[in-house]
């Protein structure tokens, strides 16, 4: 008998489908469309075109339904959709809705799809006579990403994964119990948001992040089109604007996900070197490298090769990391990657289609591309079926390399060979660095990818060698793994460090460089003040901050000659005229994001120092957490600090921490509060989240590291309730006033000391050290006792600390002991641990990533200026 089930929105969940579907088939027939448009005579290509851009509006039309639909269905709070109950509850502040919406898979891929869409309809407008190739190449994208949110099987594969499904039809719900039931929404209440995603730069960086990723799409069709259409260098004039556009909205929405870290996270910083990090950096630094590459072509019609393999990298690497992002392969390295929804295989293909196609259409004559289309079809399936994707991606490697040197023979002219001090070597000098300091990150990043192909493919191939040659080295080769950083930050600082001052000191002297050859006298008495400036600066920052290394002091150096020179060519060269400006104040910015990042991260300076007696343990090292009894002021720093207890806001615990100097008559005198505070989330984990004090030259950032979170009820004798931990020996627990550490397991006991044995009686004591939070200590020792098949335990009792300890179980294959504590009540003695850092310095790093922004912009609206005109000229 079918269950009639009641309370369910399922019209929402019809209408989501149906814009799901009409976005893909639409998406599929603008694609179609525009290809026929190209190939297509004058008779027919505009009525292909129209019906391309009709198709192409009616997906755009139904991405805005399915966005809107996944809206109502979270603002609402139907839990009836798992997208709504994974993601939301109704606990959550409805600030947060936009968290929520791109939180899952379905929804990021929903956004990155939507800037596509709005990108593509301006790109339809101005393409003109690009507008076939393009928006065919943007059409195929849209098809790819589409397919995303389908959520259907073919063939036994399923593609895509559906937002709109019911909770009950949900493969993980479906045989559950409460689902059977007709009334099953009237108690439910949502899984809710990831705990860290509830912060305001959550609503903002995703958003922009996306946009990057999207505008990188655009220089990739220009530039796909170039090769398609024989069109070689005229792609770079349409592709700039885009180029620069997806430099500044990267960048931004990079530094901004720096921001989030730095005001959410605890781990006390603004860039970790995380996976996901890396991730969206990679690409930022190939299309910067691709930018500045496009405009030497754009100016001495050189390096175009170089130019197509940047965009195409770029275009590729977004790709990529989409693939380390979502196919849960980073599960174990990043808090930032998605669990695999069972997409991994449709992603490779996604990231392969787009390396595949580049390759077919810049094969050249020497290849018919018909025929290379069926080769290279036919040998990725017969990989797909009778190898491994290993053979695939030797293939599609040898395909790149191969257009590449087919593109290079159709495009290279002959001439004069740039001269070592023009503004174009020194360029393409810069953008191979970037380059290079991409490969690395990439690498490094990949270590759980390339491990999966070793443990793969290579590892069979290895054995196979083995079992035939038996030679150990191939059998040692089958076991082979890369072994990732164990100090991740320290790996990467140590390899990007030399990259970014190397790329520092080309900002610093490129714009002083002329195209074709450079007076070599004029350059270095325009470089003079700007290099006196960055000397002086390097010296006097080494003597205040105490910089020895001298790596550190030459980025010092190479970044402050950039903010110096590039800030005296906009003055001086440029006259301050700020609509050229963009380039200078872009450089300027970067060169400042190097100093604030110089001076904050290599110089904080923990101020939480426990200098009690008090060992609070490996989890908690003295040197950076400090121990503060409630109502006590101890000494931080430069200040004194006192916590004066907690306050609780919804699911948000504030520890309020008064922190004062001393006043010329010897007094306490406040200078702030900060309340840092733990934000309750019983189903994903308790996280602690930051607060900082801002002022112009530093920063003091605050976290709690340990704090008691609930509070005991009184059992009516005197003592709070109990708790129960399972312990080894050497381990700590906190009460709200003491450390209780187990010190060992005493077999023979003193048993005259404990009146309640008897003679056949098996006692074992745990030797419990309690320590208070002055430093003085007292030992007591609870003991397990089992009389014929009953077991209690003799309890022990701290008096002075107010802590009672029982032993009631041993776990012998864990070797874990259950130990119950109870505290007596008394306010006046808990407390938390708290880490403090102070971030000098770390303004001039905001204040950087700002003017990177400001002056990638400029440089689009100069562009975009210079288009317009020749487009009225020519008309």
């Amino acid at each position: 008998m079918e269950v009639e089930y009641i309370g369910e929105h399922l019209f929402w969940g019809q209408a989501g489908h149906l814009f799901t579907a009409l976005s893909f088939a639409a998406a599929l027939i603008a694609a179609v469309a525009y290809f026929k448009a190209f190939y297509s005579g004058e008779a027919e290509k505009q009525s292909w075109i129209k019906l391309g851009r009709t198709a192409f509006l009616t997906h755009t039309a139904a991405v805005l339904g399915i966005i809107t639909v996944l809206f109502i269905i979270l603002f609402n709070h139907y839990f009836e959709f798992q997208y709504v109950w994974q993601h939301s509850n109704t606990d959550m502040p409805m600030r947060y809705i936009l968290s929520c919406f791109w939180e899952g898979q379905e929804g990021s891929f929903l956004l990155w799809t939507f800037w596509n869409a709005i990108l593509s309809v301006i790109l339809m407008r101005s393409a003109r006579n690009w507008e076939a190739s393009t928006m065919a190449i943007v059409s195929l994208v849209q098809v790819f990403l589409a397919s995303m949110l389908l959520g259907i099987y073919f063939a036994g594969y399923k593609i895509g994964s559906d937002p709109f499904i019911l909770l009950r039809e949900h493969p993980d719900f479906m045989n559950l119990p409460f689902v059977k039931s007709a009334t099953y929404l009237s108690n439910l209440d949502g899984r809710g948001l990831n705990p860290l995603l509830q912060n305001y730069w959550m609503t903002i960086h995703p958003p922009t992040l996306f946009l990057g990723f999207s505008a990188t799409l655009f220089p990739f069709a220009y530039a796909l089109s170039g090769v398609w259409t024989g069109q070689y260098r005229e792609w770079i004039k349409p592709a700039l604007p885009w180029t620069f556009f997806g430099i500044s909205i990267l960048g931004t929405g990079i530094l901004m996900g720096g921001a989030w870290a730095y005001e959410a996270l605890s781990f006390g910083g603004f860039w970790a070197w995380d996976p996901v990090e890396n991730a969206s950096l990679v690409p930022w630094l190939t299309l910067v490298a691709g930018g500045h590459i496009m405009l030497i072509n754009k100016n001495k019609g050189d390096s175009l090769v170089t130019a197509f393999f940047m965009v195409f990298i770029t275009f590729i690497l977004i790709l990529y990391s989409t693939f380390l992002t979502r196919s849960g392969v980073l599960g174990e390295t990043s808090v930032h990657a998605f669990t695999d929804l069972g997409m991994s295989g449709q992603l490779l293909l996604y990231l392969m289609f787009f390396i595949w196609l580049p390759s077919v259409l810049a094969i050249g004559s020497k290849i018919k591309k018909r025929y290379w289309f069926v080769f290279s079809v036919a040998f990725t399936v017969f990989s797909f079926i009778f190898f491994n994707k290993l053979l695939i991606a030797a293939f599609l490697l040898a395909a790149v390399i191969i257009s590449l040197v087919s593109l290079n023979k159709r495009t290279t002219q002959k001439g004069e060979e740039e001269h070592g001090t023009s503004r174009e070597f020194w360029m393409f000098v810069g953008s191979l660095v970037l380059l290079v300091s991409a490969f690395q990150i990439t690498f490094s990043t990949s270590t759980p990818v390339i491990n999966k192909m070793l443990s793969g493919g290579l590892s069979s191939f290895f054995k196979s060698v083995h079992e035939f040659w038996n030679a150990d080295i191939f059998a040692k080769m089958a076991e082979a793994k890369l072994a990732a950083p164990a100090d991740p930050i320290g790996h990467y600082n140590s390899w990007q460090l030399p990259f970014a001052i190397i790329v520092a000191l080309l900002m610093a002297v490129g714009q002083f460089l002329s195209y074709g050859k450079t007076s070599v006298p004029k350059f270095f008495s325009r470089m003079a003040l700007s290099f006196f400036l960055a000397v002086v600066t390097t010296i006097i920052a080494g003597l205040l901050l105490e910089i020895s290394s001298s790596l550190y002091l030459l980025m010092m150096f190479s970044a402050s000659l950039a903010v110096f020179a590039n800030t005296h060519y906009w003055l001086r060269i440029l006259k301050g005229k700020l609509p050229k400006a963009g380039a200078s104040i872009a450089h300027v910015g970067f060169g400042l994001v190097l100093v604030g990042a110089l001076i904050s991260a290599g110089k904080k300076e923990f101020i939480s120092k426990n200098n009690t007696a008090v060992n609070l343990g490996e989890d908690f090292p003295r040197e950076e957490n400090i121990l503060l009894s409630i109502n006590d002021t101890v000494p931080m720093g430069q200040y004194l600090v006192a916590y004066r207890g907690d306050s609780t806001q919804g699911i948000h615990i504030y520890y309020n921490i008064d922190y004062y100097t001393k006043n010329s008559d010897g007094g306490l005198q406040k200078e702030f509060r900060l309340s840092p505070l733990v934000q309750l989330n019983p189903r994903m984990g308790n996280v602690a989240e930051p607060a900082t004090k801002h002022y112009l030259g530093r920063d003091i950032f605050t976290h709690v590291t340990y704090a008691p979170l609930e509070k005991k009820k009184s059992s009516g004798d005197g003592w709070k309730e109990s708790n129960d931990f399972k312990m080894r020996v050497g381990d700590t627990v906190f009460t709200s006033n003491s450390l209780v550490i187990l010190e060992g397991i005493n077999k023979d006991i003193d048993r005259t000391q404990y009146a309640q044995l008897q003679a056949n009686d098996i006692a074992v004591g745990a030797v419990l050290r309690v320590m208070s939070i002055d430093g003085k200590s007292r030992e007591i020792t609870p003991v397990y006792v089992i009389r014929n098949n009953t077991v209690f335990s003799i309890d022990a009792t701290d008096q002075k600390n107010g802590v009672q300890a029982g032993f009631f179980h041993i776990d012998p294959s864990a070797e874990t002991f259950s130990i119950r504590l109870r505290e007596k009540e008394d306010p006046d003695k808990e407390f938390i641990i708290l880490k403090a850092i102070i971030f000098p310095g770390i303004n001039i790093l905001w204040i950087g990533s700002i003017l990177m922004a400001i002056g990638t912009m400029l440089a689009v609206f100069a562009r975009i200026r210079r288009k317009s005109k020749l487009v009225i000229n020519e008309s």
